[in-house]
């Protein structure tokens, strides 16, 4: 979900996550490069880096700020308990039945993050697990499925925030045009993308629930050369839907 808030909130509190992203998504800066992407005083960023300093979330190697391991420990802890065990055994078993890619991906803040992914068929990323990747809603097969359950405020909050960028020359970035699948979408319980996120690839999506509420979205894909639509349609689709039936059945008990 797009989580809303109601009360007053910090502006340092937010350049200082801010910094903290940037360390993390360029595996280290210098306050010298910080200084060229964030337009603060550069006074200012070296009083939040110290502030992450001191707080253990950055550590600093010559003159390089990097990401504690303190960071690495708060993120297991997010992650552990059985969503994360019977996701992995959800993904696994999905890949293995079908030969091709699963994904489980959490649904938080109006984003898609990677929890865990596995693929019989390339070896490079099989068994990824963690929260290394996120993804936008309009143009992933969960994503998609995801938002076909919302009410239309929420789906339009997420775009207000997110927008809907172009990934590849096949991604719906006209607001109407989404609106108009994500009905077809309702419909089927499921969202098919069709070369929207990256070149050749296809995929089935669908949401996953606990307690009523969305938490994330299961799919499968491939390369196109390999899946054809009525396989997706007619075989992968009733294959993903069984196991998010699993999986919501193994969150209930």
């Amino acid at each position: 979900m797009l989580e809303t808030t109601n009360g007053r909130t910090l502006k340092t509190t937010k350049t200082s996550l801010r910094i903290l992203e940037l360390v993390l998504e360029h595996d280290g800066l210098t306050l010298a490069e910080l200084d060229r992407i964030v337009d603060k005083p550069k006074s200012s960023l070296h009083s939040h880096l110290n502030t992450l300093l001191e707080c253990r979330y950055l550590v600093k190697k010559d003159r390089t700020y990097l990401a504690s391991f303190r960071l690495a420990e708060l993120g297991d802890r997010a992650r552990r308990g059985d969503l994360e065990a019977i996701a992995t055994d959800a993904v696994e078993r999905l890949a293995e039945e079908t030969g091709e890619e699963a994904n489980f991906t959490v649904f938080e803040h109006g984003r898609l993050l990677l929890l865990h992914g596995s693929s019989n068929q390339a070896t490079e990323h099989e068994g990824e697990s963690g929260f290394r990747t996120e993804y936008y809603l309009h143009n992933t097969a969960a994503g998609k499925a995801i938002l076909a359950e919302l009410e239309r405020e929420h789906v339009d909050r997420i775009l207000d925030e997110w927008g809907m960028p172009r990934e590849i020359e096949a991604t719906v970035t006209d607001r109407e045009r989404l609106y108009d699948q994500l009905d077809d979408i309702a419909g089927k319980g499921y969202a098919i993308i069709d070369e929207e996120f990256a070149p050749g690839l296809v995929a089935v999506g669908a949401p996953v629930h606990s307690d009523g509420d969305i938490i994330g979205g299961l799919s499968i894909g491939g390369p196109k050369y390999r899946i054809n639509m009525t396989r997706l349609h007619e075989e992968l689709a009733d294959q993903l839907l069984d196991a998010v039936e699993r999986m919501e059945d193994a969150l209930h008990t």
